[in-house]
């Protein structure tokens, strides 16, 4: 099997690399150039006869006869050159073209490491001022602290302790309006529940099985979502929803609202 494969070495340098019957033959040219030879000829000249062959291919301006050379070929040549980049041409082709080919049959450059856009301090600042607002009032803090990270998590698909990137903002700001949405009705029934309770129960001395009509009341209100939508954000929560999209600093540390590891 005759197998032509090209390769770049530093964006700069074409190679190409014949495969003979399971042996690696690289086109003399192509080496020469790489490592700085005038003369591909007269690098191959100083070649042991078992280093160096020809190799016909066919191109679209007719048949060409290559000369080619083999592994140890290379190694002879890359010891010779005075190319301060001969080791590095070696290390590429000896660490990465050669074992993937061997492996693959084929070699891929690496792919460049994506920089990613992590958020920054102030980026998290915000989202703790967030779950402040949405846990303050409430009596399991923590619990509920624990499951608005939970649920950010899960929505942006980040496991912890990861960070969240840039682009991850909208949808922190989307997922806090959503627990909003549901923990408000919650907010201002029990608001109401508790100014019955003074009035009715304590100030009035009502009977106290009122107090189980009014939980009533409360749960049917936190649990009607088709009210809940169409209340409008409270100023402050839209705000900091704004400065967490913005990437605006708030001033608050909220330290309390840290993620707890586990």
């Amino acid at each position: 099997m005759n197998a032509i494969s090209n390769f770049t070495f530093h964006n700069d340098y074409n190679v190409r690399i014949i495969d003979i019957n399971g042996e690696f033959w690289f086109v003399a040219t192509d080496v020469a150039n790489a490592l700085d030879y005038r003369d591909a000829g007269n690098m191959v000249r100083n070649l042991d006869d078992d280093e160096r062959g020809t190799h016909n291919m066919s191109t679209p301006s007719g048949d060409q006869n290559l000369s080619i050379i083999n592994e140890s070929g290379l190694y002879s040549a890359i010891l010779k050159s005075r190319k301060p980049e001969a080791k590095k041409f070696k290390k590429w082709v000896t660490s990465e073209v050669l074992p993937a080919i061997r492996k693959t049959g084929k070699y891929e450059a690496p792919k460049p490491i994506e920089k990613r856009d992590y958020i920054n301090n102030s980026d998290m600042l915000n989202i703790k001022r967030l779950i402040w607002a949405c846990t303050h009032h409430i009596s399991h803090g923590e619990a509920f602290k624990f499951g608005i990270w939970h649920s950010l998590r899960k929505v942006t698909g980040v496991p912890s302790p990861a960070k969240f990137e840039v682009q991850h903002l909208p949808i922190l700001a989307q997922e806090f309006q959503r627990i909003l949405n549901i923990v408000e009705p919650y907010f201002e029934a029990r608001r109401e529940c508790e100014l019955a309770l003074i009035k009715r129960v304590i100030r009035e001395r009502g009977d106290h099985k009122v107090v189980q009509a009014i939980l009533d009341e409360m749960k049917a209100s936190a649990t009607d979502f088709n009210e809940t939508l169409q209340k409008h954000l409270p100023m402050v929560f839209d705000q900091d929803c704004l400065n967490l999209l913005n990437r605006r600093p708030n001033g608050y540390d909220h330290s309390d609202c840290s993620e707890r590891l586990i």
